[in-house]
């Protein structure tokens, strides 16, 4: 009985259990993908419309990197934009042709940049890693994404997740 009373008294070591910190959840877009956004948007910013573009490249999940850009047949207005099941098949097969997935949607608003109801409804595309950029002011401050709204839908979570300017970076034009 002593025994057992001192074996219940006793310390015990503690359970070793490896603690983590969540991995950073980032946006890298290539120069190249980056210089592409104002032409694609162009035509809806002269026309005082929202734009709508899709990013092409590879995901993991929590690293998306762009390489790509693709404007897809979008009917749009001053506040809106709608991209048919036929215009989304378009952008699909293209990243498919060369091996790269569809990582992201970038959007213009005529305002401040925010996900609206509808931004949030009508992102159909939405997995891991999966991004959603919102430019405020139809774009007009490109290359620069100050004001900008980035998130990102976490594949775990089931949630649009915010993140900053300073989680996204743009490679150079040549890596040395």
């Amino acid at each position: 009985m002593l025994n057992w009373l001192q074996r219940f008294f006793s310390p015990r070591p503690a359970a070793y259990r490896p603690v983590t910190p969540p991995q950073p959840r980032r946006v890298v877009m290539t120069a190249a993908c980056v210089a592409a956004l104002r032409p694609a948007l162009a035509p809806e910013t002269a026309r005082g419309h929202e734009g709508i573009v899709y990013l092409l490249g590879q995901t993991d999940g929590l690293t998306s990197i762009a390489l790509s850009v693709f404007r897809p047949v979008a009917r749009t207005t001053r506040g809106s934009f709608h991209v048919d099941t036929v215009a989304m098949r378009q952008v699909v097969e293209a990243a498919n042709a060369h091996g790269l997935q569809v990582v992201g949607q970038l959007h213009t608003h005529p305002g401040e940049a925010f996900h609206s109801d509808g931004d949030v409804a009508g992102a159909l595309i939405r997995f891991g890693g999966f991004v959603s950029v919102v430019l405020p002011e139809y774009g007009k401050h490109l290359p620069d994404f100050t004001g900008a709204a980035i998130y990102m839908f976490s594949g775990v979570d089931r949630r649009w997740v915010d993140l900053t300017a300073a989680d996204v970076s743009v490679l150079p034009e040549r890596l040395s």
